[in-house]
């Protein structure tokens, strides 16, 4: 489309949308003044997030909002979680066998899902581990159904159709989980220190804080906006690793250099796992685009757009930019130590004041994991030919990706 159009074009998604991939054009959306978007989340979403997510929030709603949440999700926060994700980790590795080949998808979606489970939802019995994660699985098999998605498309809103009924019940469950686990923290008060705490504590500027439907929405939608994206994220470091041996030694030499793996500040400040993560992020955003809805007029790239039409900052189109990275097909994670691109360039999570709440949480996991897997084991790729893309829910992720596990020697 825009080699044929140029940028930035008009296309029908959603509704009526014009898309950049210009860093400029980006650049306008994401520094819009407040006010200039409004959120009309479709039936078939609000189905999946709920009321009361910050996802299907307009105005000073919002940004209360995002004000309770961000905290649980940064600083602090995150590092009182390193141990859990270090010890999940760990653990899942402790059941694997020398020699033995695993479809790295599937293992990094069972340690993904158990980080979330422990660090975000606050789970700590392993017998309840068992019941959240039959849960997680029923909602995100019902959602990446493929009678989902053609109901979504179709928007097929009714409550008596069978996949809307069948993913309504799979919420459910989930929700009457937490509720559970809120339930138990109201009663005990023990301080602890996942997420879901955290948000409890969260309060506004008048004493306000979360009510209980909006802890479970907020959970839901950052369980299904972030798991299966640091999922595919992490398979794609196996994949493109596995096809470029010379940065799989340079990464390996750097995680061997680390006295520990348990060193959680010096796993974040290693460059070159930071430079794996950020090209693995760049290939294959999840997110491909970034959409808003215009509730004011709106110039873009010169051009005057009416109130109600959409604007898309593409991160599919701005990361394989030869502009701005040479050779954009190709992975190449030193390019992000030659240079340093700015939030207009390089938008795995979006940008603006709508970035996405759980990009530093996202990041922080996925280093600590890659950092434990790589110290305490060696992997190498069976299949090296050209990367083959697939559906994977509502994303896109790498096919067939088997790795065979050889303890470190």
């Amino acid at each position: 489309m825009r080699a044929r159009y140029g940028d930035p074009f008009t296309m029908h998604t959603v509704g009526l949308t014009v898309v950049t991939g210009n860093p400029d054009g980006i650049r306008q959306i994401f520094s819009a003044p407040f006010g200039t978007y409004h959120v009309d989340l479709p039936r078939s979403l609000r189905r999946v997030l709920g009321q009361h997510s910050l996802n299907g929030l307009d105005g000073e709603a919002r940004r209360r909002t995002r004000k309770l949440l961000a905290p649980g999700f940064h600083g602090d926060s995150l590092r009182n979680l390193a141990g859990v994700i270090h010890a999940t980790a760990v653990e899942a590795l402790s059941g694997w066998t020398d020699g033995e080949v695993r479809d790295a998808r599937q293992a990094m979606h069972a340690i993904g899902l158990d980080v979330i489970l422990k660090t975000m939802f606050g789970v700590e019995q392993a017998a309840r581990l068992g019941e959240f994660r039959q849960a997680v699985l029923g909602l995100t098999q019902s959602l990446g159904s493929m009678a989902y998605l053609l109901s979504t498309v179709l928007r097929i809103d009714r409550d008596d159709w069978p996949p809307n009924r069948r993913l309504d019940a799979a919420r459910e469950r989930l929700a009457a989980l937490l509720r559970e686990n809120i339930a138990v923290r109201r009663a005990d008060g023990a301080p602890r220190v996942d997420i879901l705490s955290r948000l409890m504590e969260a309060r506004a500027e008048d004493g306000a804080g979360f009510s209980d439907d909006a802890l479970v929405d907020n959970l839901i939608t950052n369980l299904v906006a972030g798991h299966e994206p640091s999922v595919l994220t992490l398979t794609w470091a196996f994949a493109w690793l596995g096809r470029h041996p010379q940065a799989a030694a340079r990464l390996q030499e750097e995680i061997d250099g680390l006295g520990s793996d348990d060193d959680f500040a010096a796993i974040q400040a290693l460059p070159y796992l930071d430079a794996v993560v950020k090209e693995c992020l760049r290939l294959y955003p999840a997110v491909p685009e970034v959409m808003r809805m215009l509730s004011v007029p709106f110039e873009l790239c010169g051009y005057a757009l009416p109130a109600g039409i959409n604007v898309a900052a593409c991160a599919a189109l701005l990361h394989m930019d030869p502009a701005l990275y040479p050779d954009p097909e190709r992975f190449y994670p030193e390019r992000f130590l030659e240079r340093t691109f700015n939030g207009f360039e390089f938008i795995p999570f979006g940008g603006g004041e709508r970035i996405c709440v759980g990009n530093q949480y996202s990041v922080f996991e996925i280093k600590i994991i890659l950092a434990v897997l790589l110290r305490r084991g060696r992997f190498s790729l069976l299949d090296t030919r050209p990367v083959r893309v697939t559906r994977c829910g509502f994303l896109m992720g790498p096919a067939d990706v088997l790795v065979r596990y050889r303890e470190k020697p």
